[in-house]
């Protein structure tokens, strides 16, 4: 009579051995990393979309803001109109100011301190002014261009769109809100957007700064002497948003170093290296 043939197949008693248990950790390792990077990217890629939409709301309201005020932009600190229920400071409060958000307020209802006024990858505080007769003692993730490129003596030589309405010239003289027509490049030019915070101390001011991870609410070129953090909120890149009402992306390394991006910084589309200082 003919023996079946024994089958070698393993039974469920054999087991794996070591080299196959050492190699399915390892493929389950690659797979789960390769699953872990996907995930972040899409999570960054997530942030970044909310964020490129808060800055094209802002700019619509910024926009309608413009066309209803005889095509100015908005001071960064002005009279013109209610702070609805922001907080202004004691500087705000004394002077009958309001920040430049509060402005946009009937075109876009948020406060400050709402979220859609914050990058949503931003972990640093959110605050309203704190009790000090500073003016710009606001925290948070979106800065607006109210210097541009120049830092030195900023009530003197401001080329941003927002300077501070009590601020004067040489002459004495308030330094007029910023007209549409005098954007040379709109589609290039820096109204508001993702903003690096600060850590230190304002040069010559003994003022400490954003000693806890936070921003402010106004766009810096050329930091000084400042401890100046670009920190990571959705990839690499940060997003700005141009006079046009457009959204761009760029790297904060490029965006707040005078000598790569001053000119997007200023009305004119001039660098004017004879206001930077290092």
């Amino acid at each position: 009579m003919i023996q079946p043939r024994q089958s070698k197949t393993k039974t469920i008693s054999d087991g794996f051995t070591l080299t196959e248990l050492l190699v399915a950790i390892a493929i389950i390792g690659i797979l789960a990393s390769l699953l872990l990077t996907a995930l972040s990217s899409a999570k960054s890629y997530s942030r970044s979309a909310a964020c490129v939409n808060n800055l094209r709301q802002m700019g619509v309201a910024l926009k309608m803001y413009v066309e209803e005020h005889q095509s100015r932009f908005p001071y960064y600190l002005g009279p013109e109109g209610p702070s609805y229920g922001d907080d202004v400071g004691i500087a705000g409060r004394a002077l009958g100011l309001v920040y430049w958000s509060s402005k946009l307020f009937p075109y876009f209802p948020l406060n400050w301190t709402n979220a859609h006024f914050q990058c949503p990858g931003y972990a640093g505080i959110t605050t309203g002014p704190t009790n000090s007769p500073a003016p710009v003692e606001r925290r948070g993730s979106y800065g607006y261009n109210i210097w541009g490129s120049r830092v030195q003596d900023p009530p003197l030589a401001s080329y941003g769109i927002g300077p501070i309405v009590f601020w004067k010239d040489t002459q004495g003289v308030p330094i007029p809100a910023v007209t549409e027509s005098e954007v040379v490049a709109p589609s290039e030019m820096l109204s508001i957007g993702d903003s690096a915070w600060i850590k230190g101390t304002l040069p010559g001011s003994g003022l400490g700064v954003g000693v806890e991870p936070g921003g402010d609410d106004i766009l810096v070129c050329n930091p000084n002497s400042w401890a100046y953090i670009y920190d990571q909120r959705h990839g690499e890149d940060y997003n700005q948003l141009r006079c046009d009402g457009h959204v761009s992306r760029m790297r904060p390394q490029r965006i707040f170093t005078p000598s790569n991006s001053a000119a997007f910084w200023n009305y004119d589309h001039q660098p004017h290296p004879e206001g930077w200082t290092f």
